[in-house]
């Protein structure tokens, strides 16, 4: 992506040219919503209508607009919580990931500003923390490290680094079943042979969420753990961000016993959000087959990545589940979280 030229800005140190605005819906989202389909790192997780499925009072937001004159050019996600130092402005805690969305072609001195302005603001509201956890760089249209050079540089530090799994969804001569390793290529053919079907890019209806959700609620619990949505939850998003979310169904039989939920979160990268299976079925290798069928569809529909999400927690590695995606040919990349006590 080439830069936009209408975005970019003279260099120098003399001046910021930027001013911050903590965002009001009344007054803002016409003009958050012209930002953000000009940035280039951007996610469904910067969208008002995926952020405004959570239950008013929640969470205490304080969305940030940076702009040039009257023109809104960066946004940042963000919410207060209450911690022992006193309050801080953290990422949204209801999304995957923040941090500033800006336009391609950021360049060293804007980025300067940006992050002398954003702690200007923080300690001119009596923060005491503030914690950033950015876009992962398979996100960008214009990938670079110059807004985190700047925050080292003010004393941020990393409070933790996990690895996020994607797969490159480069294949020029169309063969993606050959990427997959010979024992993934095995389940799939298993699958296929015993009569497993998929039901791919399924109509998002009550019904088909119905289906679905049984069956990530048993797989979760089986886990020791909950699914981060209710089923209404779910529904809800559906109804928000029409068009973003993708459900496929693997059913044996007749019946479903795998399903996937994916967010579209920009044109780029197609993110794994839920996968399961019941239990009894696995023998049937449902999940490679579901997954294989899934890089088919986003490679089709032009994505660069399909993001299967973080496979540590507090930087301890999940040594199975990262040789699982591998086997499907994914790669790592860093999901960085940024703090700085003020």
């Amino acid at each position: 992506m080439s830069p936009d030229i209408a975005h970019t800005l003279p260099g120098g140190l003399e001046r910021n040219p930027y001013t911050l605005q903590v965002y009001d819906p009344a007054r803002d989202k016409e003009a958050w919503d012209k930002a953000l389909a000009q940035t280039c790192n951007a996610t469904l997780f910067h969208l008002h209508e995926f952020l405004d499925y959570h239950p008013p009072g929640r969470f205490q937001n304080h969305h940030l607009l940076f702009r040039v004159g009257e023109e809104a050019r960066v946004l940042m996600t963000g919410a207060i919580r209450a911690t022992d130092r006193g309050p801080a402005l953290v990422s949204y805690p209801g999304a995957s990931y923040g941090g500033p969305a800006y336009p391609a072609g950021l360049s060293f001195t804007q980025a300067h500003h940006l992050v002398n302005l954003l702690l200007r603001h923080t300690r001119q509201e009596g923060f005491k923390t503030v914690t950033i956890t950015p876009t992962p760089a398979i996100y960008s249209g214009w990938p670079g490290d110059v807004l985190e050079f700047h925050l080292f540089k003010s004393g941020f530090r990393y409070l933790r680094r996990e690895i996020t799994q994607a797969i490159p969804l480069d294949y020029p001569d169309g063969d993606i079943f050959s990427t997959l390793c010979n024992k993934t290529r095995t389940a799939v053919r298993k699958a296929v042979k015993e009569g497993l079907t998929v039901d791919q890019d399924l109509p998002l209806t009550d019904a088909n969420l119905e289906t679905f959700y049984p069956l990530l609620w048993d797989n979760r619990q089986r886990l020791g753990v909950t699914p981060t949505h209710s089923l209404d939850e779910l529904k809800r998003l559906r109804d928000l961000i029409p068009g973003k979310l993708m459900l496929s169904l693997v059913r044996f039989q007749g019946r479903a016993v795998a399903g996937i939920l994916n967010f579209g979160t920009n044109d780029r990268v197609l993110l794994i959000f839920y996968v399961c299976h019941d239990w009894e079925y696995q023998e049937h290798r449902p999940v490679p087959l579901l997954i294989y069928d899934t890089m088919q569809w986003a490679h089709r529909r032009g994505y660069r990545y399909l993001d299967f999400g973080t496979s540590t927690l507090n930087m301890e590695p999940n040594w199975g589940l990262l040789k699982f995606k591998e086997n499907f040919g994914s790669r790592g990349w860093f999901r960085d979280t940024f703090t700085i006590d003020l």
